[in-house]
Protein backbone atom coordinates (compact mmCIF):
# COMPACT_ATOMS: atom_id res chain seq x y z
CA UNK A 1 0.00 0.00 0.00
CA UNK A 2 2.53 2.43 1.12
CA UNK A 3 4.19 2.09 -2.46
CA UNK A 4 1.21 2.43 -4.14
CA UNK A 5 1.16 5.51 -2.58
CA UNK A 6 4.46 6.58 -2.86
CA UNK A 7 4.00 5.53 -6.47
CA UNK A 8 1.29 7.85 -7.02
CA UNK A 9 3.19 10.62 -5.34
CA UNK A 10 6.02 10.51 -7.31
CA UNK A 11 4.03 10.28 -10.53
CA UNK A 12 1.69 13.18 -9.95
CA UNK A 13 4.40 15.05 -8.22
CA UNK A 14 4.30 18.34 -10.83
CA UNK A 15 0.37 18.77 -10.19
CA UNK A 16 0.29 17.88 -6.35
CA UNK A 17 3.10 20.73 -6.20
CA UNK A 18 0.49 22.82 -8.53
CA UNK A 19 -2.31 21.89 -6.89
CA UNK A 20 -0.81 23.14 -3.75
CA UNK A 21 0.65 26.55 -4.77
CA UNK A 22 -2.80 26.88 -6.26
CA UNK A 23 -4.85 26.69 -2.72
CA UNK A 24 -2.00 28.52 -0.94
CA UNK A 25 -2.43 31.39 -3.65
CA UNK A 26 -6.37 30.99 -3.39
CA UNK A 27 -5.88 31.32 0.80
CA UNK A 28 -4.55 34.41 0.61
CA UNK A 29 -6.23 36.35 -1.68
CA UNK A 30 -9.75 35.12 0.43
CA UNK A 31 -8.00 36.30 3.66
CA UNK A 32 -7.22 39.74 1.74
CA UNK A 33 -10.29 40.26 -0.47
CA UNK A 34 -13.16 39.21 2.24
CA UNK A 35 -12.95 41.55 4.36
CA UNK A 36 -13.25 44.54 1.93
CA UNK A 37 -15.95 42.48 -0.49
CA UNK A 38 -18.38 41.88 2.20
CA UNK A 39 -17.59 45.83 3.54
CA UNK A 40 -19.07 46.24 0.19
CA UNK A 41 -22.40 44.64 0.96
CA UNK A 42 -25.36 47.49 2.05
CA UNK A 43 -25.96 47.41 6.10
CA UNK A 44 -29.58 46.73 4.68
CA UNK A 45 -29.30 43.56 2.13
CA UNK A 46 -30.77 41.41 4.39
CA UNK A 47 -33.11 43.08 5.93
CA UNK A 48 -37.27 42.44 4.55
CA UNK A 49 -37.78 45.62 2.96
CA UNK A 50 -34.47 45.59 0.82
CA UNK A 51 -35.50 45.31 -2.77
CA UNK A 52 -32.61 44.19 -4.54
CA UNK A 53 -32.45 46.24 -7.81
CA UNK A 54 -29.99 46.05 -10.86
CA UNK A 55 -29.53 48.66 -12.66
CA UNK A 56 -26.33 47.74 -14.49
CA UNK A 57 -26.14 46.77 -18.59
CA UNK A 58 -24.94 43.02 -20.04
CA UNK A 59 -21.57 43.88 -19.77
CA UNK A 60 -21.10 44.85 -16.30
CA UNK A 61 -24.14 41.84 -15.59
CA UNK A 62 -22.03 39.23 -17.52
CA UNK A 63 -18.99 40.18 -15.64
CA UNK A 64 -20.59 40.23 -11.91
CA UNK A 65 -22.02 36.73 -13.30
CA UNK A 66 -18.64 35.14 -14.02
CA UNK A 67 -16.47 36.85 -11.04
CA UNK A 68 -19.74 35.50 -8.66
CA UNK A 69 -19.12 32.03 -10.41
CA UNK A 70 -15.60 31.96 -9.74
CA UNK A 71 -16.01 33.00 -6.35
CA UNK A 72 -18.25 30.09 -5.42
CA UNK A 73 -16.42 27.63 -7.20
CA UNK A 74 -13.41 28.66 -5.34
CA UNK A 75 -15.46 28.35 -2.28
CA UNK A 76 -16.34 25.19 -2.97
CA UNK A 77 -12.88 24.04 -3.68
CA UNK A 78 -12.24 26.07 -0.11
CA UNK A 79 -14.27 23.93 1.64
CA UNK A 80 -11.53 21.05 1.66
CA UNK A 81 -8.75 22.83 1.30
CA UNK A 82 -7.39 25.89 3.37
CA UNK A 83 -9.24 29.16 3.28
CA UNK A 84 -13.20 30.82 3.95
CA UNK A 85 -15.26 28.18 2.07
CA UNK A 86 -18.63 29.41 2.96
CA UNK A 87 -18.10 33.07 3.22
CA UNK A 88 -16.46 32.80 -0.35
CA UNK A 89 -19.89 30.80 -1.31
CA UNK A 90 -22.34 33.19 -0.18
CA UNK A 91 -19.98 36.08 -1.67
CA UNK A 92 -20.21 34.47 -5.09
CA UNK A 93 -24.15 34.38 -4.82
CA UNK A 94 -24.07 38.05 -3.46
CA UNK A 95 -22.76 38.82 -6.86
CA UNK A 96 -24.39 36.42 -9.25
CA UNK A 97 -28.10 37.12 -10.57
CA UNK A 98 -30.39 34.10 -10.75
CA UNK A 99 -34.08 32.88 -9.94
CA UNK A 100 -34.54 31.89 -6.19
CA UNK A 101 -31.39 34.12 -5.57
CA UNK A 102 -32.77 36.14 -2.67
CA UNK A 103 -34.81 33.22 -1.06
CA UNK A 104 -31.01 30.82 -1.06
CA UNK A 105 -29.19 34.23 0.30
CA UNK A 106 -31.77 34.71 3.37
CA UNK A 107 -31.88 30.40 4.21
CA UNK A 108 -28.05 31.31 4.41
CA UNK A 109 -27.57 34.08 6.60
CA UNK A 110 -30.45 33.01 9.02
CA UNK A 111 -26.93 30.63 10.25
CA UNK A 112 -26.07 32.47 13.21
CA UNK A 113 -22.10 31.29 12.96
CA UNK A 114 -22.10 32.29 9.36
CA UNK A 115 -24.08 35.70 10.11
CA UNK A 116 -21.51 36.31 13.09
CA UNK A 117 -18.27 35.77 10.67
CA UNK A 118 -19.73 37.92 7.92
CA UNK A 119 -19.87 40.79 10.57
CA UNK A 120 -16.87 40.50 12.18
CA UNK A 121 -15.02 40.44 8.44
CA UNK A 122 -17.35 43.27 8.19
CA UNK A 123 -15.92 44.79 10.93
CA UNK A 124 -11.68 43.98 10.41
CA UNK A 125 -13.01 45.83 6.99
CA UNK A 126 -14.10 49.22 9.14
CA UNK A 127 -17.87 48.13 7.66
CA UNK A 128 -20.97 48.98 10.35
CA UNK A 129 -22.45 45.20 10.48
CA UNK A 130 -25.30 44.14 8.69
CA UNK A 131 -29.55 44.01 9.79
CA UNK A 132 -31.62 41.30 9.60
Amino acid sequence: MLDFISKLITEYEEILVMVGVISGVVFVVSLLAMPFLLGKIPVNYFAPSHQCKCDCNFVVATIKNFVGLVLLLAGIIMLVTPGQGIISILLGLFLMEFPGKRKLELKLISNNTTFQAINWLRNKAGAPPLER
